[in-house]
């Protein structure tokens, strides 16, 4: 068992900012898309600025700090992490996302089943976030695990 080193600790803690902000980057413009496409699937015009989407880009990358912090611990903190980054985000964007519910409810039958995909998609994305912070982290922490390691450490916890 190694020691924990102030050298380690810096590593880890750079690395889970990196974490957060690569998954806020990619995260988070996957979820502005998302965003785009179920205004325009509602039979609207698309308004989104690059303000706006820097926006974005920033919440996504505070959100996913719970998961990137916990990308270096064992395998059931890890899994809490990414579970409290989901549940956060998915607050989140349940809350303000969906915001101009009145478009999506009003919008036509036939546009429904698109709209329906979309916000699939967007829970997955949610989801996604807090495991790419955690994976974006590890790696750049220089411990990236294969996820067979982590499934049987998790089994044998």
């Amino acid at each position: 068992m190694s020691g924990i080193t102030g050298r380690r600790v810096v590593r880890v803690l750079a690395a889970a900012v990196g974490g957060a902000v690569a998954a806020g980057v990619v995260v988070g413009g996957a979820a502005r898309l998302l965003m785009s496409l179920i205004v325009i699937a509602a039979a609207e015009e698309s308004t989104f600025t690059f303000v706006g989407t820097l926006g974005v880009v920033l919440v996504f990358s505070v959100l996913a700090v719970p998961a990137a912090l916990t990308a270096a611990a064992p395998a059931m903190v890890r899994l809490a992490g990414r579970w409290v980054t989901a549940c956060v985000t998915g607050f989140g964007v349940a809350s303000t996302g969906f915001a101009d519910g009145a478009a999506i409810i009003l919008a036509p039958d036939s546009r429904m089943t698109y709209i329906a995909m979309l916000v699939v998609g967007f829970g997955a994305v949610v989801v996604a976030h807090g495991r790419f912070a955690q994976y974006v982290s590890r790696r750049l922490a220089g411990e990236a695990a294969r996820p067979a390691d982590a499934e049987r450490e998790l089994a044998a916890a």
